[in-house]
C-alpha cells in the first residue's frame, strides 16, 4: 500500500505542475516512449496518445498505452494475457498503470530528463502474484542525442519496492531511426543486478511516420535456472496519434 501512496502523491504533484509547464507544437511523428523494455525521457504531446501491441512466446499479447493528459505528463495503462493466440485457454492478467513526467527538455550538452512509475512486468507468476521479469517501478531516465541526428542514448535507474529495501537497478540503451524508414534498437537492462541482467535488441520498420513494426530478440544471455528468462523473439506494433 505504501507504494501506491507514493504513486498518488507523485501523481497529484505532477498534475499541479503540468499546467505551469510550457509545451511546443511539433509535427505528429513516432514517439520512442520505450526502447524495448526500458523507458526513455520522451513523452507524448498533450492531446496525443501512443499505443503498442506486443506479441510474445506461447501466444502472449500485451497492450500498452500512454496519453498526453497535460503538457509533459503522460498517463496510461497496460493489459497482458497468456495464450491469446493459439488453441489453449486464454488468461488475462491484472491491468497495470504507468505515468511519466518530463522534467527537462534538454539543451545542448544536457540530456532530457523524465521520471515516472510503471508496474508492467513480463511473465506473470500466479502462484506468487508477481512477474518473473519484474516491473520497472519508480524510475528516472535521461535521453540525449549523440554524434549523429536521431541517434538517441538513454540512461537511467529504477527501484521496484521501497518496503523491501530493493537496491537501485540501472539500465541503458540506444535507438536510431534513419529517415523514418528503418531503425535500430538496443538496451542493457538491470546491469546492476548480475543474475537479472538482460540484453535486448531489435530492428524497426516504419510503415508510416506514425506506425512502426519492431522485430525483437530478448533475454540475452539466457538465465540458466529460470524458464521465465529464456531467449525469445517478439513482434511489437507501435502507433502514435492525437485527438
Amino acid at each position: 500500500m505504501k507504494k501506491f501512496r507514493y504513486l498518488l502523491t507523485i501523481t497529484a504533484t505532477l498534475c499541479f505542475l503540468s499546467p505551469l509547464s510550457a509545451d511546443f507544437e511539433v509535427p505528429l511523428k513516432n514517439r520512442d516512449i520505450y526502447v524495448i523494455d526500458i523507458p526513455t525521457a520522451e513523452t507524448v504531446d498533450q492531446y496525443g496518445y501512443h499505443v503498442s501491441f506486443r506479441f510474445g512466446s506461447e501466444g502472449a499479447l500485451q497492450a500498452k498505452t500512454a496519453f498526453g493528459v497535460f503538457p509533459r505528463l503522460n498517463l496510461g495503462f497496460g493489459l497482458d494475457g497468456e495464450h491469446i493466440i493459439g488453441t489453449e485457454s486464454a488468461r488475462l492478467n491484472k491491468p497495470t498503470l504507468n505515468i511519466k513526467f518530463r522534467l527537462f527538455d534538454g539543451k545542448e550538452n544536457l540530456p532530457a530528463l523524465a521520471m515516472g512509475f510503471d508496474n508492467q512486468g513480463y511473465v506473470y507468476n500466479r502462484d506468487i502474484g508477481e512477474y518473473e521479469q519484474r516491473e520497472r517501478g519508480f524510475f528516472l531516465v535521461s535521453t540525449t542525442e549523440l554524434f549523429v541526428p536521431n541517434f538517441m542514448v538513454h540512461l537511467g535507474g529504477n527501484i521496484i519496492d521501497f518496503e523491501k529495501g530493493n537496491q537501485m537497478r540501472g539500465f541503458t540503451g540506444f535507438s536510431y531511426n534513419y529517415a523514418e524508414t528503418v531503425g535500430v534498437l538496443f538496451e542493457y537492462d538491470n546491469f546492476t543486478k548480475y543474475h537479472e541482467r538482460r540484453i535486448n535488441y531489435g530492428l524497426r520498420y516504419f510503415v508510416t511516420p506514425i506506425f512502426t513494426v519492431d522485430a525483437i530478440g530478448r533475454n540475452i544471455p539466457e538465465h540458466f535456472d529460470s524458464d521465465a528468462r529464456t531467449t525469445e523473439r517478439i513482434v511489437k506494433l507501435n502507433y502514435t496519434g492525437s485527438f
